[in-house]
């Protein structure tokens, strides 16, 4: 029986893989024993896959690591994605077209600077919800990223969303 499903923005993902010592211990630990709880099913977008190279070879910029060190975190990604732990959700031309329309909405009627890959991840999301008939919680550690989709009711209705640290100005990290 599943519990839950999750679905995780990339830089919430890396918490799983890149062990790095300027992020919450309590948030790495989280993130990791949900990907690893069989009763629940953990997704990411198929965009991911790359940004998840892009983020662990920063970490590896940052922290001097080593080419083995990139390759051992990669390896344990894709060891994730084969066993299923992280299933990979393919972005669809109907997301594209409906991320094209919530960047219109939140950069030009609301004023706020979302990202396109972060449009396309989150609208990836929304329609996994819509298809499963589910809340999703959709878990982040992009606090812009949180800001934004917790002010637009598409999001806030589909999605429960997680913020991966300390609510920010009175607002909470969950909704």
């Amino acid at each position: 029986m599943i519990l839950a499903i999750y679905f995780f923005d990339t830089c919430a993902l890396l918490y799983r893989y890149a062990d790095e010592p300027n992020v919450d211990r309590v948030q790495l630990r989280r993130v990791r024993r949900l990907i690893s709880n069989h009763r629940a099913k953990s997704y990411a977008a198929d965009l991911s896959v790359i940004e998840v190279a892009s983020g662990l070879a920063a970490a590896c910029r940052r922290h001097n690591w080593s080419l083995k060190k990139f390759d051992s975190m990669y390896r344990e990604f894709f060891e994730d994605l084969a066993s299923e732990r992280v299933r990979l959700r393919t972005v669809t031309q109907r997301e594209f077209v409906s991320a094209t329309h919530i960047l219109r909405f939140a950069g030009v009627i609301k004023r706020l600077k979302l990202q396109s890959a972060d449009a396309m991840i989150a609208e990836c999301c929304r329609e996994l919800a819509l298809e499963s008939g589910e809340r999703v919680v959709f878990y982040t550690a992009d606090w812009k990223l949180y800001f934004i989709l917790r002010s637009i009711d598409r999001f806030k209705k589909a999605l429960k969303l997680r913020y991966l640290g300390q609510g920010r100005g009175g607002i909470p990290p969950t909704t």
